[in-house]
């Protein structure tokens, strides 16, 4: 019987452990701004919205911006949950196709053309600043 008792407290213990971990993974992974962007740097990118996503568990802005070379790349902004946004007074109506937007963001580490502004996010759209 002592046999029987520790080999079911042994599978709890790995059954409520593996659990544990296949929650905590999408957890983990859905933090991964650090590794993507270079929070260390600011960049600065002016260009017209193409497209505004209000999403969870990120919003997100797709605008036409010029590159170095004056080609035109689709450049993504990763911002906060819609709840977040919400809070700053933003709303799903802020960012509308054909927006002038001037927006500071951590590039990504690789040099693809996305980049997140969250908390803060410093943003002009048509040249005026939205509620913060």
């Amino acid at each position: 019987m002592a046999k029987t008792t520790t080999g079911r407290v042994l599978i709890a213990l790995v059954l409520t452990i593996t659990g544990l971990i296949a929650v905590s993974v999408p957890t983990f992974a859905h933090h991964g701004t650090g590794i993507s962007y270079d929070q260390d740097k600011s960049i600065t990118v002016k260009g017209t919205v193409t497209e505004f996503a209000w999403k969870n568990p990120h919003s997100q802005l797709y605008m036409d911006v010029k590159d170095e070379k004056g080609a035109t790349v689709n450049f993504a902004v990763e911002l906060n949950s819609p709840g977040v946004m919400i809070r700053q007074g933003w709303n799903r109506h802020l960012f509308k196709t054909g927006d002038e937007v001037v927006i500071s963001v951590h590039p990504s580490r690789v040099g693809a053309p996305v980049g997140e502004c969250l908390n803060p996010c410093k943003v002009t759209i048509n040249g005026k600043e939205p509620p913060q």
